[in-house]
């Protein structure tokens, strides 16, 4: 593993830095062209710049592994709400979500139940739903569920991470599977 690399990986890791190394000023600039804000507001002025350049946007909450069950509850409700406020706008526009902020550590079930509402919701808006790769203990279940959910809602998808040394068979085994 390159020194790079390992440091990029190691610095994803560290809280101090998510917490603290977005307020520097250098850093902003340079996430602007992939996180142009923090707030809905901000998601809607990009996701209609976009809109006008032919792209489809992808909306995330920042974050990944809720603690409690009701962090994971609010984690759903404000994607449900997201999903519901972009379709009002007939914003083109798709959720992307980590399945660690719905509570996949701690209830794998639970996890699955506010992924299929998500489904759900983003199927009844004609929208596709992004399930977001994280780390790799987290590799197997992402893939499971999202297995799973595809068998009844065919826009569901699983963005992969390209640093992953298993990500290339996983491809494959998707595509295999016409996910």
């Amino acid at each position: 593993m390159g020194v790079a690399r390992t440091l990029l990986l190691k610095a994803s890791d560290s809280k101090w830095l998510r917490e603290n190394g977005t307020r520097a000023p250098f850093v902003r600039r340079a996430v602007s062209r992939f996180m142009p804000g923090e707030s809905f507001d901000d998601m809607v002025g990009a996701a209609q710049t976009m809109a006008g350049e032919g792209v489809t946007a992808v909306f995330t909450r920042l974050g990944e592994n809720v603690r409690d069950l009701s962090e994971a509850d609010r984690v759903a409700r404000h994607y449900l709400d997201g999903i519901d406020r972009v379709r009002a706008l007939g914003l083109a526009c798709e959720p992307s979500i980590k399945l660690t902020q719905l509570g996949l550590d701690i209830d794998r079930e639970l996890a699955y139940g506010h992924l299929r509402d998500l489904a759900a919701r983003a199927h009844g808006a004609a929208n596709y739903l992004w399930i977001d790769m994280e780390q790799s203990p987290y590799v197997d279940g992402t893939l499971e569920l999202t297995r799973r959910l595809r068998a009844e809602f065919p826009r569901v998808g699983v963005c992969l991470q390209a640093y992953l040394y298993r990500t290339r068979e996983d491809l494959i085994d998707l595509m295999v599977r016409g996910i």
